[in-house]
């Protein structure tokens, strides 16, 4: 993608909390993985939640760098929430409203920002990927490639953008 690509805004559903993105986005991807799957069901539990899950079971995250992401406004009000204690991964809750803002895995120099959190403006999804834990009966469409794992083009996004972050977390 070109870096004149626009800045954008994540709100969470009341506009209390804001992050601002810059550049291109890495990649836009939709997760099916059980743990995608059993915290986006945790997440939409927690009283005036908005949707996490669509209604195939995916969770469309915009994966940026680290450095590239930036709280706005609301701060006070981000709080972690994680499967079990020892998990790696975080997902981070605006806790005015509960609405998932970002995931982040603790070794990782992105963060996955939930693209419900963003207006009409975000970019459109390139992938589905860990297609293989969807659930029974769920047929997705082809419009861009459902993959069962994660794919070398998804992989090679990250790593070429830790290298353009000189390695850096």
């Amino acid at each position: 993608m070109s870096t004149s690509f626009p800045n954008l805004t994540a709100q969470c559903a009341c506009g209390t909390v804001a992050f601002e993105t810059k550049r291109a986005p890495i990649i836009t991807a939709a997760c099916y993985c059980h743990s995608c799957q059993e915290a986006g069901r945790q997440i939409e539990q927690l009283s005036g939640a908005p949707p996490v899950l669509d209604a195939d079971g995916g969770t469309q995250f915009i994966l940026y760098r680290k450095d590239r992401v930036t709280c706005i406004k609301g701060a006070e009000h981000l709080a972690d929430r994680r499967l079990t204690p020892q998990s790696p991964t975080r997902r981070v809750l605006a806790t005015c409203c509960n609405s998932a803002m970002f995931l982040e895995f603790s070794k990782g120099h992105w963060l996955s920002m939930y693209r419900a959190r963003f207006a009409g403006d975000a970019p459109p999804l390139e992938m589905r990927v860990m297609t293989r834990d969807r659930r029974d009966g769920v047929v997705l469409p082809d419009d861009v490639p459902n993959l069962a794992g994660h794919s070398g083009k998804f992989m090679g996004k990250l790593f070429f953008a830790w290298i353009a972050m000189l390695l850096r977390r």
